[in-house]
């Protein structure tokens, strides 16, 4: 009797394990969203007969488990670090470098796709009446590949960007990879997350500002500086090294006025989103995150106008331009559809930027919007 005990004793184990996980998930309260993984969860889908017999419902329902397991925040940390034990590196495509630095791997993007992104920005550029300025911002590998793993593959991104600008003559391009370079060591990006850092962007807005012809600010420096920011590397990888990264800001929140276009709503916010210092992703300091449009109203009440067309690079940059333009509309592709050119018609505007990481440049399908 002892002997069968013990041959079945895992399987009696498991067994209990599962049907204990079932009864705690039975009775716990769903989450919306997880502040570790900076993501809402998939709540408990709607079943249908056209859902169940399509398939749609079960992979649904897998998917709602899976973001519902209970203490899945634990989980996600024991499987990292069970790899971490194995020596793995690469953690759901980030990189664990020196120091506790995450990066997101750059594979090599799809060349159709970066051909067909140019040619929208350069249609765009050839048909506006204003002047369209360009850049393409590269990620942290480009520069701190010295302290990511030797075996770390990444696309050379800066070589990338050189040909995107050569197929887009009729845009004045900003040259943001040289900018960046000098500063190479110093914390132009994040630890943790892919964005830049403010002190990246500034880099970022000086050589704007330059090929603009505008005179750029002082950095001077930070405001305040609000610690604890563990971003999308982070995330995805599991891993929270160290106390994470700072985000510091340095344009004061009076210097200007914000509205946020939502559909066919408008509300006023302030620069920064004070909200987001209780967050795990303190990005969203800059505007509470990405939207459709942003208006920013300066207090340089005669300047010119700018449309920012972007990603959500350009927050951590926009704040700087509040020092030379009255207004600065912030459009963001990936949810705003309606015609650029008549944006530019009806609100006046002086002059474009268009901005984007590498990593969304090359993967993104909604720059094809820029040219309608």
């Amino acid at each position: 009797m002892t002997k069968r005990l013990t041959k079945y004793a895992p399987m009696l184990v498991f067994c209990v394990f599962i049907a204990v996980c079932f009864a705690i998930n039975l009775v716990k309260p769903d989450r919306e969203q997880s502040e570790r993984e900076n993501r809402l969860l998939a709540q408990s889908p709607e079943l249908t007969v056209e859902s169940f017999f399509s398939g749609e419902f079960m992979a649904d329902f897998e998917t709602y488990l899976v973001d519902q397991f209970f203490a899945r925040d634990a989980w996600v940390s024991l499987k990292t670090y069970a790899e971490l034990a194995i020596q793995k590196t690469d953690l759901n495509g980030v990189y664990v470098g020196a120091d506790g630095l995450l990066v997101q791997k750059f594979a090599e993007p799809e060349a159709d796709r970066v051909a067909a992104n140019a040619s929208f920005v350069e249609k765009f550029a050839a048909n506006a009446d204003v002047p369209v300025y360009f850049t393409v911002i590269p990620g942290a590998a480009a520069f701190w590949g010295d302290r990511l793993p030797a075996y770390a593959q990444n696309a050379d991104q800066l070589a990338i960007i050189e040909a995107i600008y050569a197929q887009t003559p009729s845009a004045i391009t900003v040259d943001t990879a040289a900018a960046l370079a000098p500063h190479a060591s110093e914390p132009i990006y994040y630890e943790t997350d892919h964005h830049w850092t403010s002190l990246g962007a500034y880099h970022g807005y000086v050589a704007a500002a330059h090929a603009m012809g505008l005179s750029p600010t002082d950095l001077g420096h930070p405001i305040e500086s609000v610690a604890g920011f563990y971003g999308t590397a982070s995330a995805a990888c599991g891993l929270r090294p160290g106390e994470g990264d700072v985000v510091e800001l340095y344009v004061p929140a009076k210097a200007a006025k914000v509205t946020v276009f939502e559909d066919d709503t408008a509300e006023l916010i302030a620069l920064y989103d004070e909200s987001a210092k209780e967050k795990s992703d303190k990005y969203t300091l800059f505007f509470g995150g990405n939207h459709p449009r942003v208006l920013i109203e300066s207090t340089v009440s005669d300047g010119p106008k700018l449309l920012y067309i972007k990603d959500s690079y350009a927050n951590a940059c926009a704040p700087y331009f509040t020092a030379h333009f009255s207004e600065i509309h912030l459009i963001d592709l990936r949810y705003y559809k309606k015609s650029i050119a008549d944006y530019i018609a009806e609100n006046g505007i002086d002059a474009v930027f268009v901005a984007y990481s590498a990593a969304n440049f090359t993967s993104d399908t909604n720059i094809m919007f820029i040219a309608r």
